[in-house]
């Protein structure tokens, strides 16, 4: 998965998910199994339901376009199976029918299924992001902080927390915290996840990121938002978590710590960094 500012390297894919490869290796299978079988039983018992599995497997991971075409090899599948087991008095105007209702049904199964599978995607990105900033939500951000912490404590590896808060203004512009998340997301580096966790207030995860780095990263945020929107240091207050992996700890412990810090950080304020290891 290639990373971007704000995004992450762990995946939020169900366990239960397949990838294209494994679904396509399954589809390669699946339909000429189901075809023998229809075949070997005849039309006395009909098997042919069986083929909306693999119309529905191929639009769910693979998309519509790969599910229409594999509805397409189902109900060629179920046509041959149709015409080999004719009965010698079924007219063939019904047998047409027949082959034409079961592509019809397999169509529509993976327009339906494909369908569906865009609504589940659309609402997981809604799950995942802030729709006002475009920063990630409080949601997300713990999922991703709680699973940092457990991999910064496995593997020794350092990780800081920057909690940022905006003081309000008088004449705020239009957008504000939009244009502050841009602002954040485009001076962290690719890995790190800027996240809207308070209605003013931002968390900053960084990865791999060791002491003095944190401060400058801030330092770079701060002449970011002086910058574009005129934020000066009476506008924001800042605190640091520096985490080492050495001591037992969560996400949830990690951000109580940067809020108590937040809590003693007063906007201008010297950087409110604490260490635990």
């Amino acid at each position: 998965m290639s990373l971007k500012p704000g995004d992450h390297d762990l995946s939020i894919a169900s366990p239960w998910s397949l990838g294209e490869r494994a679904g396509l290796v399954v589809l390669v299978f699946l339909v000429p199994a189901i075809l023998v079988l229809d075949f070997v039983a005849g039309r006395e018992i009909s098997l042919h339901f069986f083929y909306v599995v693999p119309v529905a497997l191929a639009a769910w991971v693979l998309g519509q376009g790969t599910g229409i075409a594999i509805a397409a090899a189902a109900g060629a599948s179920w046509a041959f199976v149709a015409l080999a087991s004719r009965a010698p008095d079924q007219s063939a105007f019904a047998l047409a029918w027949d082959i034409a209702a079961t592509f019809a049904l397999f169509a529509f199964v993976a327009f339906v299924v494909a369908r569906h599978r865009r609504f589940v995607d659309g609402l997981h990105a809604l799950a995942r992001v802030d729709a006002q900033t475009g920063a990630l939500a409080r949601r997300e951000f713990d999922r991703v902080l709680e699973a940092e912490a457990r991999r910064a404590r496995r593997y020794k590896r350092p990780l800081a927390l920057v909690l940022l808060e905006l003081g309000p203004r008088r004449n705020e512009p239009r957008r504000f915290l939009e244009a502050a998340s841009r602002t954040l997301r485009d001076r962290v580096r690719e890995g790190d996840s800027v996240a809207l966790v308070a209605p003013r207030r931002f968390g900053i995860v960084l990865i791999e990121c060791r002491a003095p780095e944190p401060a400058l990263v801030v330092e770079r945020l701060r002449e970011g938002l002086k910058a574009n929107l005129q934020a000066g240091d009476a506008d924001l207050a800042v605190s640091v978590v520096l985490y080492g992996g050495g001591a037992p700890t969560s996400g949830a412990e990690l951000l109580a710590a940067a809020i108590r810090e937040l809590g003693f950080a007063k906007p201008g304020a010297p950087l409110a960094q604490v260490r635990l290891d």
